[in-house]
């Protein structure tokens, strides 16, 4: 009785010292591997396992104010305006302002004065590069993503991508801490992009490109001085003269792994809980949203992703 009371204590401790293990950051390998998403799947587990305590079916409202950013084209028109609808139908704290930073689009200011929002032109946050290239498209985004913290005027907003719904009552932050949500989905080389960027060795084995993401104006400037220091130039240049591929490129993975390691105590860990959903299946999103409102927290609708595409 004695030993298997012995070897029961050594198979706990052996388990929580996995879990410890695989919950906090570690040296990133060459290449990702089988060990790397067990770790990964033990962490999960323990996120899936604990409570979450910014959206549950007892969280309280948080008082402390949010803006709301969401840079769109018009292309994302159609999913903008239920956007709009489910961040302030969802978001159980107060929302002062919400902006569209956007091109020039009549269309768009058209929807940002029918649901009270303020247009922001996009030339006006994207950041001014000492390489005078014109940035397009995805990349374009994730700049003016860094640097709106020019345009809140909240200590803390929420950036959320126009094709993205809130479907759950929830908050993402509080007066002690604020929300990280982790996404199941993991993109080895956004790690690498991370540890050229910011200069880290060790990492937490998960992934933070969630569709939306809360910053804080005094975390996003840390971030700026950080890459500022360390390359001697500018965050925008600093980024931008890095031989980094465009598709390895994610501000929600470089914001994300930044406050985690400088700001551990001031976060939570918790699971994104997102879903895709055809853009082509819009008629259908009131008893969708009804449907997977169980189980998710947000669902996305890239304008790329069809019905038939995801059945073929």
């Amino acid at each position: 009785m004695k030993k298997f009371s012995i070897f029961c204590f050594f198979v706990a401790a052996c388990l929580v010292s996995l879990i410890y293990y695989a919950c906090h950051p570690t040296y990133l390998p060459n290449n990702d591997s089988k060990w790397q998403n067990f770790l990964r799947f033990i962490n999960y587990t323990y996120l899936k396992a604990k409570t979450d305590p910014f959206c549950n079916s007892e969280i309280p409202t948080s008082e402390v104010p949010i803006d709301v950013v969401i840079p769109v084209i018009e292309k994302d028109a159609v999913t903008l305006v239920l956007t709009i609808e489910s961040v302030r139908a969802n978001i159980l704290q107060p929302i002062k302002n919400i902006y569209f930073i956007a091109p020039e689009s009549t269309l768009l200011r058209k929807i940002a004065h029918e649901k009270n929002c303020i247009f922001i032109l996009e030339d006006n946050v994207l950041p001014v590069f000492s390489k005078n290239t014109q940035r397009k498209g995805w990349i374009k985004q994730q700049y003016l993503k860094l640097n709106a913290d020019t345009v809140a005027t909240c200590e803390h907003f929420l950036i959320i991508d126009a094709d993205t719904l809130l479907i759950r009552p929830q908050i993402f932050v509080t007066k002690e801490k604020s929300v990280l949500n982790i996404l199941h989905d993991y993109w080895f080389k956004r790690k690498q992009m991370v540890k050229i960027a910011l200069g880290f060795n060790k990492f937490h084995n998960l992934d933070f490109t969630s569709h939306h993401m809360l910053f804080s104006k005094t975390k996003v400037q840390a971030l700026k001085k950080h890459l500022q220091n360390l390359h001697g130039k500018p965050w925008q240049d600093a980024l931008d003269s890095l031989d980094i591929p465009e598709g390895s490129f994610s501000e929600y993975e470089l914001y994300g792994n930044f406050v985690a390691q400088h700001f551990e105590d001031e976060i939570e860990f918790v699971l994104g809980c997102n879903i895709i959903f055809p853009r082509n299946g819009l008629s259908n999103i009131d008893k969708a949203r009804d449907y997977l409102c169980n189980k998710y927290k947000s669902l996305t609708m890239h304008s790329f992703l069809t019905i038939e595409g995801m059945t073929e």
